[in-house]
């Protein structure tokens, strides 16, 4: 996985200088605001799992997606009984009337931005079936809840306006301290509705990777030094030669690498270049069609808004798979269940 992603980076953040300014119509260019239920809610487990998909239905309705990236903005709910009854019937049914309260708030910051309140009922011959039937009353077509979400947008829209600053700063100290996946992470967090700050961002993201894939191959090509310092010949030639393979065609030290390439060709025995010129043609072959790769990419691309879009989509997958190896810091359950 992180080589595609390193392929990608590498031909759409090396390709082009420009960067078009895109819209906001893909999920992953919305507000992100995630589906979190608080602990020990009280509701059965099945009943909860449905109460969880009816959120994500309404959020999604009103034009929100949970990106993968950020964590800090939750959509949550919280059931109350108002009326509980069993009916003299055989088999016996539950009967539940509850109020079911929809809430939008910044977990991180601990505050509630809007809220929503809804009365339903539910009948069914376990506690369980009486709760689905009760969340299945709730509607995404509500328009007390697109009010809600409306409001709670703008305000989350106010927060990255905001904070704009502090996302740049957080992310270049991180760039300096050579945590560029955390860096590009960081920045790939906002999201393009905040127009301003996004552009800023996207253009700043785009500089990190740049300079992390001439950070990376910089320490591919101290690697790959090292290994030949420590013995002159075709084996360790070899093993120098897989290490410089994994430089990126496009990076700034490659007048280098080709240097320690010659360097490496003038020492080897008469014996052993017969050898070595195989593991070479190998190698430049590799080479070759990782440039035509990277032409062919661009060439495809070539439309500055469709590159941008490329663009934008590799350097969200490197904060991606940065955010699925992040540990888990904040409980969001427990906290919320104190909202």
């Amino acid at each position: 996985m992180r080589n595609v992603i390193y392929l990608m980076v590498m031909t759409f953040v090396l390709s082009a200088n420009g960067w078009a300014q895109g819209g906001g119509s893909s999920d992953e260019d919305r507000i992100s605001i995630n589906v979190v239920l608080p602990a020990n809610s009280g509701i059965p487990a099945e009943a909860e799992q449905f109460l969880e998909t009816k959120l994500k239905q309404i959020v999604t309705r009103h034009g929100i997606a949970d990106n993968g990236l950020s964590e800090r903005f939750v959509i949550t709910a919280k059931s109350n009984t108002i009326q509980k009854d069993i009916t003299q019937t055989n088999p016996p049914r539950i009967s539940h009337k509850l109020e079911v309260t929809l809430m939008i708030g910044d977990v991180v910051e601990n505050k509630i931005y809007e809220t929503a309140a809804i009365t339903v009922s539910g009948i069914g011959t376990n506690e369980t079936k009486a709760y689905i039937q009760a969340f299945q009353n709730i509607s995404p077509e509500n328009k007390m809840f697109g009010e809600m979400i409306e409001k709670a947008k703008a305000k989350i829209m106010q927060y990255y306006n905001a904070n704009c600053d502090q996302y740049l700063k957080r992310a270049n100290a991180l760039a300096t301290e050579q945590k560029h996946n955390e860096a590009i992470y960081t920045l790939m967090q906002v999201p393009a509705v905040s127009s301003a700050c996004y552009q800023k961002a996207q253009e700043r993201a785009v500089e990190i990777a740049r300079n992390k894939i001439n950070f990376d191959a910089e320490s591919l090509l101290n690697r790959a030094k090292a290994q030949w310092a420590g013995s002159q010949n075709i084996d360790n030639a070899t093993r120098t030669l897989e290490i410089l393979g994994r430089i990126n065609v496009m990076a700034n030290c490659q007048p280098q690498v080709q240097s320690l390439i010659s360097d490496i060709n003038a020492k080897l025995r008469a014996d052993e270049r017969q050898a070595w010129e195989w593991k070479m043609q190998q190698y430049n072959d590799a080479k070759a069609k990782e440039q035509r790769d990277f032409e062919f990419m661009v060439r495809r691309h070539a439309d500055s808004h469709e590159l941008s879009k490329q663009r934008t989509e590799a350097l969200r997958q490197v904060a991606i798979e940065f955010a699925q190896n992040l540990p888990k810091e904040i409980n969001f359950k427990n906290k919320i269940s104190l909202w």
